[in-house]
């Protein structure tokens, strides 16, 4: 795959390697993502091979992690009803889509709209054009199955690592794996098939694009999804400290 940054044209190439229960999708030398669901348990692992190290997040943390947040918005909305004005409308344009307000409606989602047949890089394709609140941000060309060969239970799994990330997003916004999922195909719903080409918008303008440019069929072992002798770390919890 492709990820080209735009407008300023920067393409970096990314590798997935998937089968019927786990995947692994190499984001640079250094940087691989897996999701796995042996044992009934699905979880997402980050491995920074450079530090030789992993942080791994299932989905009782992703729970936990979002009423921590829920929590923690709430505390920061009562500490700002005793703000002057300007210093109360300054955090609240600096908060202004992170999270949803407490008790508040619910995270606008993204309502999706077929725009006809396509092809991209000879894969035959249907496009989608995605608005939030009435402005695009996301245009994608889905293939069917059939014509990537994927068979039912590897659509499956691609189905179960799009609700795992798709519920990561909404608890973890500001956390540090949420950065390397904002704008990703495998959270997006409301579609069928397998996204080959998804362009992000931000303000109206492309900002991303992400491309499938082949895929192979091939046998793997164990050791494509292994982590080596990488040692767990806990993933952090909270904000950034600034």
């Amino acid at each position: 795959m492709e990820v080209t940054a735009l407008p300023a044209n920067t393409i970096t190439t990314q590798e997935m390697l998937f089968d019927s229960s786990r995947m692994r999708i190499n984001i640079d030398a250094n940087t691989a993502v897996f999701f796995l669901t042996d044992g009934g348990r699905s979880r997402m692992v980050m491995l920074d091979k450079r530090r030789n190290e992993y942080r791994e997040m299932d989905q009782q943390m992703v729970a936990s992690m979002g009423k921590q947040m829920q929590g923690m918005m709430a505390q920061m909305e009562e500490q700002m009803k005793n703000m002057p004005p300007q210093q109360r409308e300054m955090m609240e344009r600096m908060m202004k889509g992170k999270m949803p307000p407490t008790g508040g409606p619910p995270r606008v989602k993204t309502v999706w709209a077929a725009k006809g047949r396509s092809t991209v890089n000879g894969f035959a394709c249907t496009q989608h054009e995605g608005t939030r609140s009435a402005q695009k941000v996301a245009e994608v060309c889905a293939a069917p199955p059939s014509i990537l060969r994927f068979s039912a239970a590897e659509m499956q799994l691609l189905e179960k690592m799009r609700e795992f990330t798709a519920g990561l997003q909404e608890a973890i916004t500001n956390m540090p794996m949420a950065a390397s999922l904002s704008g990703n195909a495998f959270a997006d719903a409301g579609f069928d098939g397998f996204p080959v080409q998804r362009i992000s918008f931000r303000d109206g303008q492309p900002s991303e694009k992400q491309e499938l440019k082949s895929a192979t069929q091939a046998t793997f072992t164990d050791a494509d999804f292994s982590l080596g002798n990488a040692t767990k770390v806990d993933m952090p919890t909270g904000p950034p400290r600034r």
